[in-house]
């Protein structure tokens, strides 16, 4: 198993519409609907600063490489809001074991 972790680093006022974006175009249910992703989510991060985070899970390298070769994939309401934004190159990570509750 794979996880996939993106940067995003909008100003805080921005978060919200990235967040309204996220939300009305369902980013995260159409990952899960059109790659093989097992898993995503978006989260903030909790000082303020805007640092947001999508992280998802994926069977291996090549699903993630699958979507970000999708050709549906870019939503231009958000390339517009994140223009001019930093936007960290996404890294993947091997998940060696887990647990949950």
């Amino acid at each position: 198993m794979i996880r996939s972790i993106l940067s995003l680093y909008p100003a805080p006022d921005r978060v919200a519409d990235v967040l309204a974006v996220y939300r009305d175009a369902d980013i995260l249910q159409f990952s899960l609907d059109e790659s093989r992703a097992v898993a995503s989510e978006i989260s903030v991060a909790v000082d303020g600063s805007g640092e947001m985070v999508v992280t998802a899970l994926w069977p291996d390298p090549d699903a993630y490489q699958e979507w970000l070769d999708h050709p549906n994939r870019r939503n231009e309401r958000l390339v517009a809001i994140l223009e001019g934004v930093e936007v960290g190159a996404a890294r993947l990570y091997v998940v060696d074991h887990a647990v949950s509750r």
